[in-house]
């Protein structure tokens, strides 16, 4: 009871203040082609769509959001796509086996240049982009100056996809 006392007065002061739009982190990865990925100035859109996944069985969510991805980059040369695979800070040894797995995995080499897993803290990425928790992938819209446009999570349904397309078509 002591307790809750407590934190009430700490909840509605959290609740009082105003919530800062997340952006995209300054973070660097090497596709699977090995070239090196800054994010978000080196993306190659002026607007692209983030697609996060934190453990492997999130990869059925990701390939829902694919078909929507490359219509959008075939209508708009301003449009890119990108997946990113989330693990920790690694050794050198583990990072080289997770995106040779990574790139077995993807038997399409004209995808290699959008799959650029990130060997990061975890726990400072979600809580920079405000993602609760690593129980569903990610679909992020972001422009290079790395301000979040628009977000969604879980695998593609209908109205994700009209919502993402109305967001996408008002950036150019």
């Amino acid at each position: 009871m002591v307790a809750l006392l407590l934190s009430s007065p700490l909840i509605s002061l959290q609740a009082a203040q105003p919530q800062k739009p997340a952006t995209f982190p300054a973070v660097s990865g090497y596709n699977l082609n090995k070239d090196k990925v800054d994010f978000p100035s080196g993306m190659q859109g002026q607007t692209d769509l983030l697609l996060i996944s934190f453990v492997a069985e999130q990869q059925k969510d990701i390939d829902s959001w694919l078909p929507a991805a490359q219509a959008l980059q075939h209508s708009n040369f301003q449009f890119r796509w990108y997946e990113l695979p989330i693990s920790g800070k690694e050794n050198f040894v583990f990072r080289w086996w997770e995106t040779s797995s990574i790139r077995s995995d993807q038997t399409d080499p004209e995808t290699w240049p959008w799959i650029v897993p990130l060997f990061i803290d975890r726990h400072q990425f979600q809580q920079d982009l405000g993602i609760a928790n690593e129980k569903q992938a990610v679909a992020l819209l972001v422009n290079r100056q790395g301000q979040i446009l628009w977000r969604a999570s879980g695998p593609m349904a209908p109205d994700k996809r009209a919502s993402l397309m109305a967001a996408a078509s008002s950036q150019h």
